[in-house]
């Protein structure tokens, strides 16, 4: 099978935090005879969560799912198994890497992705938090994401609508190409 049609598994798991959750998920990948290639985990709130890609033979792939069930109840975890497709890479787009700052508030994400999506721009991976800035402590918000930018894109365009949002929610905001 080639790489440009490898089936892949993408499993997702939340539920409440302990150790030993990520031993456990990644004991039952490896037990199938799969590999865990890329994942994702945090804990949000009092809540464990995880996104991984399962990437294996058909036959592995097929343990994982049928290990769901019991590993959930075992765990206390809700989990979802989906099949995937590697993606062929889309031409014409550009790895970029941005940063929002700000006193926390509600729509920060909203304002800067209805900005991006209406320039058909992906966000391949977004983090945001909240930190307290150093001396006096106050909720600062921080976005960092991955964006796609398509190359159709005036990266002119883009800082100045970026520039016009932010200064209008009082953010400040860096996009850089990312590596």
């Amino acid at each position: 099978m080639s790489d440009a049609s490898k089936t892949m598994l993408v499993v997702t798991a939340v539920g409440p935090d302990r150790p030993g959750l990520v031993k456990a998920m990644s004991s039952v990948i490896l037990g199938a005879g799969a590999s865990l290639s890329d994942s994702r985990m945090a804990i949000l709130g009092g809540e464990f969560a995880l996104l991984v890609l399962v990437e294996g033979a058909e036959a592995s792939l097929a343990k994982v799912e049928g290990a769901t069930p019991a590993l959930e109840r075992e765990l206390g975890l809700k989990i979802v198994a989906k099949r995937t497709k590697t993606e062929a890479p889309r031409g014409g787009l550009r790895p970029y890497s941005i940063r929002v700052t700000g006193l926390d508030r509600p729509g920060i994400v909203h304002g800067v992705t209805d900005l991006l999506a209406a320039r058909n721009i992906n966000v391949a991976a977004l983090e945001s938090r909240v930190a307290n800035a150093p001396l006096t402590g106050t909720p600062m918000f921080v976005l960092d994401a991955k964006l796609q930018v398509p190359s159709e894109v005036a990266l002119s365009e883009l800082r100045r609508v970026l520039q016009a949002l932010c200064d209008d929610e009082n953010l400040d905001f860096s996009l850089e190409p990312a590596g």
